[in-house]
């Protein structure tokens, strides 16, 4: 862990204002000292994950965010069991892009159920620099 920013987390309404509350959250919760440079897509990210567990989850909406002084490992979790469908959107589609952002500017991410002893369903993803690092934690 990155010990100059710890696990942290945000408890987030199931409204519409939660995905810019989420992003303006990711930029003070984010670990500058290390990662800085990936906030911007890490920031685009989190909007598409709360956006869609706003529209398809449930509550309690939780992001939680932490460092490892290379990786920056984000997680939305919500409340609803239903798993996830990526979808191949037209073109001209407003929406149903999350899954294909998600596979081209994370390293890693994926779908965990149960996270911690909570319901629902938890989308993490790993954002970082090349190196040597241990298998991700989910």
């Amino acid at each position: 862990m990155c010990e100059r920013t710890v696990r942290q987390e945000l408890l987030l309404p199931l409204g519409e204002t939660s995905p810019a509350a989420a992003r303006a959250w990711l930029q003070v919760a984010g670990c500058s000292a290390h990662v800085a440079d990936l906030l911007e897509d890490a920031t685009l990210l989190v909007s598409e994950l709360v956006t869609n567990a706003v529209c398809h989850g449930g509550p309690p909406i939780v992001l939680a965010v932490d460092c490892d002084g290379r990786r920056l490992h984000v997680r939305v979790r919500d409340g609803s069991r239903a798993q996830p469908v990526p979808r191949s959107p037209a073109q001209d589609a407003e929406n149903g892009r999350g899954f294909v952002l998600l596979d081209a500017l994370s390293a890693r991410w994926g779908v965990e159920q149960e996270v911690e002893g909570h319901a629902g369903k938890e989308v993490w993803f790993l954002l970082g620099h090349p190196g040597p690092v241990g298998p991700a934690t989910t």
